[in-house]
């Protein structure tokens, strides 16, 4: 098949794929809100577990595959990437198409300091370009701390609007099991033809998992936030994206080092951006995030500029940028 036919045909695969994967979003953060009322749980709590590690499954599934192909900088670049893209571009959308989006630092700052914690301890762990077993178990059991702690300590303000009784039958569980396959399969396909294309294209696979496939991957948080914002679901926002963040950085990194490690395939990165653009990035995203939270009502500047770095992040990253480097060149 000519180049050009294969690029239109996996664009085909794409726009299907993309279909299914909002659609499924759609259906998934409805049924979730549901059942999270339903159980009388708070938003933010169904944002930070189902809504989070839900649409977070697309990273582990690329993680474990790249591991198994001797690939992990697929799996750091679609890490990094995609929590870069969960706060400049995820929640900058949400902020600018949203009125009244705000985040309430005092009532979320142990889940705040659990993901800065997280992005801190994952920026260490990868600054030897690795991931041993010892560091893969230390992420798991941090993991698994912050769920005991989110599902049984944390209280949260029930939201306004709330119905007092909600009904579900066993088509609604169905939607939702429906729902998980297909965000899972849109992203999948998603991925596999946006690598599909960049690879015809001749780009480099440190590059397009931390631009192309990171952003893929996080398509299904930006549905979930959009059909968040739209019922004035704040929390399952905030959630979503600080439970994304934490779990690609304690899961996504740890269980595809894990699964290297007992297959003779060692997560060993030679991406030599990694230390120079892209973690300093993924810094700068938590920093500004908590920021952030520190304002009473979020402008829409903020949407803005979070965007604007997004930008920036992605330009950076195809032209190999050294931010030591920039700063110095700048100053």
């Amino acid at each position: 098949m000519p180049p050009i036919l294969l690029i239109l045909f996996w664009f085909l695969v794409l726009a299907v794929a993309l279909v299914i994967l909002l659609k499924s979003a759609e259906y998934f953060v409805f049924i979730a809100e549901l059942l999270g009322k339903k159980f009388k749980v708070p938003p933010f709590i169904i944002g930070a577990t189902v809504v989070a590690f839900g649409t977070s499954l697309p990273e582990l599934a690329v993680g474990i595959s790249s591991i198994l192909q001797d690939q992990p900088e697929i799996i750091t670049g679609t890490v990094v990437g995609s929590n870069i893209s969960n706060i400049f571009f995820i929640t900058g959308i949400a902020i600018i198409i949203s009125s009244g989006f705000f985040i309430h630092f005092k009532e979320h700052r142990i889940e705040f300091l659990l993901l800065i914690f997280s992005t801190l301890l994952g920026s260490y762990f990868l600054m030897d370009k690795a991931i041993n077993i010892f560091e893969a178990i230390i992420c798991l059991v941090l993991l698994a701390i912050y769920l005991v702690y989110v599902v049984g300590f944390t209280k949260n303000k029930p939201e306004e609007n709330t119905p007092s009784e909600v009904f579900l039958n066993w088509e609604k569980y169905t939607l939702f099991g429906l729902s998980v396959f297909g965000v899972w399969l849109g992203a999948k396909y998603t991925i596999d033809a946006i690598t599909s294309i960049s690879s015809i294209m001749k780009l480099g696979n440190d590059v397009i998992s931390q631009t192309v496939v990171a952003l893929g991957t996080s398509l299904p948080e930006l549905a979930v936030t959009a059909a968040a914002v739209r019922s004035k679901q704040f929390g399952i926002v905030l959630g979503n994206v600080i439970g994304s963040n934490i779990f690609n950085l304690l899961a996504v990194l740890a269980i595809p080092a894990l699964v290297g490690a007992f297959s003779n395939h060692p997560f060993l990165i030679q991406d030599e951006s990694l230390n120079v653009f892209g973690i300093p990035m993924m810094l700068l995203a938590t920093g500004l995030l908590l920021l952030t939270s520190l304002f009473k009502k979020m402008p829409r500047s903020i949407g803005v500029l979070f965007l604007l770095l997004y930008l920036f992040f992605m330009v950076g990253s195809f032209m190999k940028i050294n931010l030591k480097t920039l700063l110095e060149q700048l100053i």
